[in-house]
């Protein structure tokens, strides 16, 4: 079977839904008939886009992105993470380093992806 990249959708930290393709992070832009997500580094020149299905189960397009623009093979997991983070923290009276030591704990006891 091809080694195809897979779409993830990742809460970001602004409360929204970031996509993550090929370790780089894109911004919902715009969707009508398909979704149009910009490359989080556009800010910083990065040109990079992906035209997605309505579902965002298949990338109909894509720009390139400039040489400078980062990828991040775990972004999607780092992401994740820190969305769980922020949500325990928001929710629970517990200091927020024993919830980081909670999770950090928890992560390291999962199997590696790699």
């Amino acid at each position: 079977m091809a080694n195809v990249p897979e779409l993830h959708l990742v809460q970001n930290r602004c409360g929204g839904t970031s996509l993550v393709y090929e370790g780089r992070a894109y911004k919902l832009k715009r969707a009508a008939r398909k979704k149009y997500w910009r490359c989080s580094q556009d800010k910083k020149g990065c040109g990079g886009a992906v035209w997605t299905n309505l579902d965002v189960t298949t990338v109909i397009k894509r720009n390139d992105h400039i040489e400078s623009c980062p990828v991040d093979e775990h972004l999607a997991y780092k992401m994740e993470k820190r969305a769980v983070l922020a949500q325990r923290s928001a929710e629970e009276t517990k200091p927020i380093p024993a919830i980081y030591d909670e999770e950090a704990s928890a992560a390291s006891a999962e199997p590696s992806t790699s």
